[in-house]
C-alpha cells in the first residue's frame, strides 16, 4: 500500500495539472486562420502572429492596430479579460498545491467565466469563430483543462474524506 504522504503529493500534482494547462493555453493558438490572405496581411501590418494567434497575440495585435473601430479600447478589454483568466487560473494552481480543492473549484469556475466572457466577446464581434478564423486547439485545451481540474478536485475531496474515515477507525 502507498504511504499517505506519497498519495497526497500525487493528488497535488494531478490537481495542479489542470490550472497549469489553463495558464499554458493562454499562450497556445486560440484561433487558426481560415483566410490566409487576410492573416498574412494582418501579420505584415502588425508584425504579430495572425496565422495562429493566442490570446496574448490578440492583445498585441489590437494594441498595434490603430484604427477608428477599435480605438484602443478593445485591446484593453481583451487584456483585462485575459489577465483575469490567468490570475484566476494562477490562484487555482496555488490552492491546488496547497490541496484546497474547494478553493480550486471556485477559482477555476471564475477562470471559466472569464474565458466565457472572452469567447462571447470574440464571437459577438465576429473574430473567432468567423469566416477569417476558426477555433484553435488552445481553446479546446482550456476546456479540457477545466474539466480535468474539476474532476481532480472532486477526486481529492472524496479521497481526503475516505482517508479521514480510515484514520478515525484506526
Amino acid at each position: 500500500m502507498k504511504e499517505p504522504n506519497t498519495k497526497a503529493w500525487m493528488h497535488r500534482l494531478a490537481l495542479a495539472a489542470g490550472p497549469l494547462l489553463e495558464i499554458i493555453a493562454l499562450f497556445l493558438p486560440y484561433a487558426a486562420a481560415k483566410d490566409m490572405e487576410y492573416a498574412t496581411y494582418v501579420t505584415g501590418e502588425t508584425g504579430m502572429n495572425a496565422i495562429n494567434p493566442s490570446m496574448v497575440d490578440f492583445i498585441r495585435i489590437y494594441k498595434s492596430l490603430d484604427n477608428e473601430y477599435l480605438s484602443g479600447v478593445q485591446a484593453y478589454v481583451t487584456l483585462g479579460v485575459t489577465v483575469a483568466i490567468g490570475v484566476f487560473a494562477l490562484f487555482a494552481l496555488l490552492f491546488a498545491l496547497l490541496r484546497k480543492p474547494i478553493a480550486v473549484i471556485v477559482f477555476n469556475v471564475l477562470s471559466l467565466l472569464a474565458f466565457a466572457v472572452q469567447y462571447y466577446d470574440f464571437s459577438d464581434r465576429g473574430v473567432v469563430p468567423s469566416d477569417t478564423f476558426a477555433c484553435g486547439w488552445g481553446m479546446y485545451l482550456y476546456v479540457v483543462a477545466f474539466i480535468l481540474t474539476v474532476a481532480c478536485a472532486i477526486w481529492t475531496m472524496i479521497d481526503g474524506r475516505r482517508m479521514r474515515k480510515q484514520n478515525a477507525v484506526a
